[in-house]
């Protein structure tokens, strides 16, 4: 990898957000984490959307893929089904990477685009794990950072109203 992550701004507009939103938000359920290991790692809910499903997301698409091939010199082959994820007041995802020890985990770039304006939640910051701490990503609406599944990181505790976004795993 050449670097650790990369943001791209404005990928979508504030309408395509809000139609990534409302097609998802009623769709959400509490959200799992397959590690038995770390008991209470999330508190967030979550629906799952192939990414042909919804045609907006072509546009995220096509930047995860040109993104991958251009910075990290990484031919994207296969992605996951997209996550849709929803924090509110007290909701947080705890330290994890999301690479894994199986197969079916065995990712190797995530992505995380940002739904919600900045300004209507507090707190809840995407953050990756450095040596000298933790850092946080300058959430944008419709930016979205692509990083290594190997990279320690986490959402900070929403503190005050409600972060949307979606997350998608890729693999060569």
């Amino acid at each position: 990898m050449i670097s650790s992550f990369y943001t791209v701004p404005d990928v979508l507009t504030s309408t395509d957000c809000d139609e990534i939103i409302n097609y998802c938000t009623d769709k959400c359920e509490p959200s799992n984490v397959t590690d038995g290991s770390k008991p209470n790692v999330r508190n967030s809910v979550n629906t799952f959307f192939a990414p042909d499903e919804l045609p907006i997301t072509k546009k995220v698409l096509d930047c995860v893929v040109q993104v991958c091939h251009e910075i990290f010199n990484f031919p994207v082959t296969n992605v996951e089904p997209i996550q849709y994820a929803e924090y509110t007041e007290g909701m947080y995802y705890d330290s994890h990477v999301d690479s894994g020890e199986t197969l079916e985990l065995d990712r190797d770039i995530s992505v995380s685009v940002f739904l919600t304006p900045r300004d209507e939640y507090e707190e809840g910051n995407l953050s990756f794990w450095y040596p000298n701490g933790w850092v946080d990503v300058n959430e944008q609406q419709g930016s979205l950072v692509v990083f290594s599944s190997m990279l320690p990181h986490k959402v900070k505790k929403v503190e005050k109203g409600k972060r949307s976004s979606l997350v998608l795993w890729c693999r060569r």
